[in-house]
């Protein structure tokens, strides 16, 4: 009887463990590193410079990252360790190096693809907010800048290309949208036209994460 007690015990204790090494492997942070591309528009802002840092408990010392801006778009790949809590915080900052605008969130980041997040980053300064986009795809739009005429004829074509943040052509169809209609329009083949002289950003969008052209329009 003493020998079944025993038996029966080691029994309930084995698969006690079993179930702790489960409940161990599935709360486990993916292994690996996760690459997320970020891409702010930053037209109407005197934003000169973007940073990004991450931190988590698991990371004990910040991952910083600058963020390139050219032609009003900051834009970049940032490569940070899989997995759960990750604190990701983005600061702008003017030509002075005033900080400009901030924003935060915390998120699971997975190796491999990633769905798409936006920051809102709060004006600091009276500005208006502006918002960073997050996720596993680049959108490249060309031109990056163009002039167009007020002539009622006069158009340009712009073109976007989806790549994910390993390099690789996605096919995909992306959303034309503009940050001004008053000075340029768009239609859903990226054909853009304008309608007041100024100068104003037409954006293509694919899962959440934006590709910016500058387009000026002259008389």
């Amino acid at each position: 009887m003493i020998r079944n007690r025993h038996a029966r015990g080691l029994l309930a204790l084995a698969v006690l463990a079993a179930s702790v090494a489960c409940a161990d492997r599935t709360l486990a942070p993916t292994a690996g590193d996760a690459r997320l591309s970020v891409g702010i528009s930053l037209a109407g802002t005197i934003v000169a410079t973007v940073i990004v840092d991450v931190t988590a408990p698991d990371i004990p010392t910040p991952l910083v990252f600058n963020i390139p801006i050219i032609n009003g778009t900051a834009s970049g790949t940032i490569t940070i360790p899989a997995g759960s809590n990750r604190t990701i915080s983005i600061q702008a900052f003017d030509a002075g190096g005033v900080e400009t605008h901030s924003g935060t969130t915390t998120v699971n980041v997975q190796a491999g693809t990633n769905t798409s997040l936006s920051i809102v980053l709060t004006p600091l300064t009276g500005q208006l907010p502006i918002t960073a986009t997050l996720g596993s795809y680049v959108v490249g739009v060309a031109p990056t800048s163009a002039t167009v005429h007020l002539s009622g004829t006069d158009t340009v074509r712009l073109t976007a290309t989806i790549q994910d943040t390993q390099g690789n052509t996605v096919t995909g169809v992306v959303s034309w949208a503009t940050l001004n209609p008053g000075i340029a329009v768009v239609d859903s083949t990226g054909l853009v036209t304008g309608t007041a002289t100024g100068s104003t950003s037409i954006s293509a969008v694919f899962n959440g994460v934006t590709g910016v052209a500058s387009i000026t329009v002259a008389p």
